[in-house]
């Protein structure tokens, strides 16, 4: 009788890595993931054979089934559906033009912890690591995309260009045509990042003193990022708890369901600018929708009927733009 195959915990995991040489491990010792430069991602995966293909495919996904679908929406190549998915409590968020600058740093956030683990284990082996959340992300637009293909959704974006962060906010609007909200890719990605990481540190026995450095920067700056896309009012509270949902579901080796209530329970634990009971309010609602979908994915074999469900039911609240006739300059 034949043994069984163990199934593999790892599905993109591209070979085993030989441990990093202590010159590699105390070249990077103690430094902020901030500051590993991004360019050396760009030019040692497009340089490799064996990881730029995963550069490559990635690269094709995101224009593919991220940005072209929403510009030939806008031109009118494409006529899919567009919901609006506000509610009532993205009023009780400030909208904050500041947090700008933290929504936009979100591509460097996914980018720098690459440029440390090929510092850190070279280019060799540190491309396989690369490589493999390389395959990660591009599962998230994959499967995100299957929820845009049903139907594109929408929230209402507020006006603002006084000084640097007016500009930037109307050159990001006027960039985004904004039709894929629902999941959140950046809520998603923030996920990704942080559970990936938590793994990999485990996996390939970085120390503790790595491990409790990264972890925690990576953990910080998810969660900011997570905040900040609803401080500049780019997404609602509703597509929180749909990206939470979705990466547990098609990631069960990363993030389990109590790492993700975990990760709502983080948000806006520290914000001066949202009252306890406003703050108390967000929280409860992004939980019960995360825990209504688990519920309701326990009778499926696939994790998007519920979010489906959810969106043709969803009544989605009017806009008053008499709440942005103000943000907060200190904030």
């Amino acid at each position: 009788m034949k043994k069984q195959q163990q199934k593999n915990p790892w599905p993109f995991r591209n070979g085993t890595v030989k441990p990093a040489t202590q010159k590699r491990i105390d070249s990077v010792a103690g430094k902020p993931l901030a500051s590993f430069n991004t360019a050396n991602v760009y030019l040692t995966l497009s340089f490799r054979l064996k990881s730029l293909p995963a550069m490559v495919s990635f690269i094709f996904v995101v224009i593919g089934k991220f940005f072209l679908p929403q510009y030939f929406q806008k031109i009118h190549l494409l006529r899919r559906p567009i919901k609006h998915v506000d509610h009532e409590l993205d009023t009780r968020i400030p909208f904050v033009p500041q947090k700008i600058h933290v929504y936009v740093s979100f591509i460097n956030f996914y980018i720098r912890p690459l440029a440390m683990l090929l510092k850190r284990f070279g280019a060799r082996d540190g491309a396989k690591l690369c490589t493999e959340f390389l395959k990660y992300i591009r599962l998230e637009y994959n499967e995100a995309y299957r929820m845009y293909s049903y139907c594109l959704t929408t929230t209402y974006r507020p006006r603002w260009k006084e000084g640097d962060d007016g500009k930037l906010i109307t050159f990001i609007q006027g960039g985004d045509p904004h039709y894929m909200c629902v999941p959140s890719l950046h809520i998603a990605i923030c996920c990704l990042v942080l559970h990936f990481y938590r793994m990999l540190f485990e996996r390939e026995h970085f120390s503790d003193a790595e491990k409790t450095q990264w972890n925690t920067e990576l953990r910080s700056q998810a969660i900011a990022i997570s905040e900040s896309v609803l401080y500049v009012k780019q997404h609602s509270v509703n597509c929180i708890p749909a990206a939470i949902y979705m990466v547990t579901k098609i990631a069960p080796e990363l993030i389990s369901v109590q790492d993700g209530v975990d990760f709502i329970n983080a948000l806006f634990a520290t914000a001066k600018d949202i009252t306890p009971q406003n703050k108390a309010a967000i929280i409860e609602h992004i939980h019960f929708m995360y825990e209504r979908l688990l519920l309701e994915s326990t009778t499926e074999n696939d994790w998007l009927p519920p979010l489906q469900r959810w969106l043709n039911s969803n009544t989605p609240h009017t806009y008053n733009p008499a709440i942005y006739t103000s943000a907060m300059p200190n904030a």
